[in-house]
């Protein structure tokens, strides 16, 4: 993108949060209690199967939890984000990349408050703190660039493909159910199918990256890091060549 598509991007994503937020009651605080509500009900219905006390497996659900909400968030936004902008591309020079990347940029915003009330579980409900969760920060890159190459992908493929959605949204639905998110790996026999899907299983290495600081008190690993930002980097770049190679075809499909 070239600097008035950049700043067109900037401009825009803050014009769409003011006017997502400016007429509601409980929009912006559902930033907060929305994550919290779903922890609640996953925690009691899920600790049972995992065979965890409740206040444990809180804290380990909610630490892949996080990530992975803010993920699909921005794949699920970004799925229409160029069909969305088709008044704007018709009227005005501006990217398509633009659209996407205004609806990541919502999306990151909105993931930063829904942070706190990772902050106010893992205050309520862990024994012990380490210094171990000062990684976070980084750890959320290798998720976002992760989300919004998708979000790209996905983008593309709606624009050509309008029918496409639900086939988007039930391969995120399979991501999160084989994931190591709502089971820990330890709950199979190393030879079993399951575990041995987890092992190889992409985002059991996004999720070690939260789960590692947060839940184990340890550093991600070297292969975490490796694995992540090196698929999360490949899916961006993916992504963002299919913009710039179909970019000339969008203005006939919308």
């Amino acid at each position: 993108m070239d600097l008035i598509s950049w700043r067109f991007t900037w401009q825009y994503s803050k014009d769409q949060l003011k006017l997502k937020y400016r007429y509601t009651t409980l929009g912006f605080l559902w930033n907060f209690l929305e994550p919290a509500i779903y922890l609640t009900v996953l925690s009691v219905v899920f600790s049972l199967v995992n065979r965890m006390n409740i206040s444990d497996y809180a804290v380990f659900l909610f630490s892949a939890l996080v990530p992975w909400r803010y993920f699909e968030k921005i794949v699920n936004t970004c799925t229409d984000a160029i069909v969305g902008g088709d008044w704007l591309l018709k009227k005005m020079y501006v990217s398509p990349l633009s659209f996407p990347m205004t609806r990541w940029i919502v999306a990151s915003v909105e993931f930063i408050f829904s942070l706190v009330i990772v902050l106010v579980v893992f205050v309520l409900l862990k024994d012990s703190w380490t210094i171990h969760p000062i990684i976070i920060p980084l750890t959320i890159i290798p998720w976002s660039l992760l989300g919004l190459g998708l979000g790209m992908i996905a983008a593309v493929l709606f624009t050509f493909f309008r029918d496409i959605r639900p086939i988007i949204q039930m391969l995120l639905m399979v991501g999160f159910f084989t994931a190591p998110i709502l089971f820990k790996p330890d709950l199979f026999d190393n030879h079993a199918i399951q575990a041995q899907l987890l092992r190889w299983h992409p985002i059991t290495y996004f999720a070690a990256l939260f789960q590692k600081p947060l839940y184990e008190a340890a550093w991600p690993g070297g292969i975490d890091w490796i694995v992540s930002l090196s698929f999360s980097l490949s899916i961006l770049l993916l992504g963002y060549a299919l913009i710039n190679r179909y970019k000339g075809s969008f203005y006939y499909y919308l």
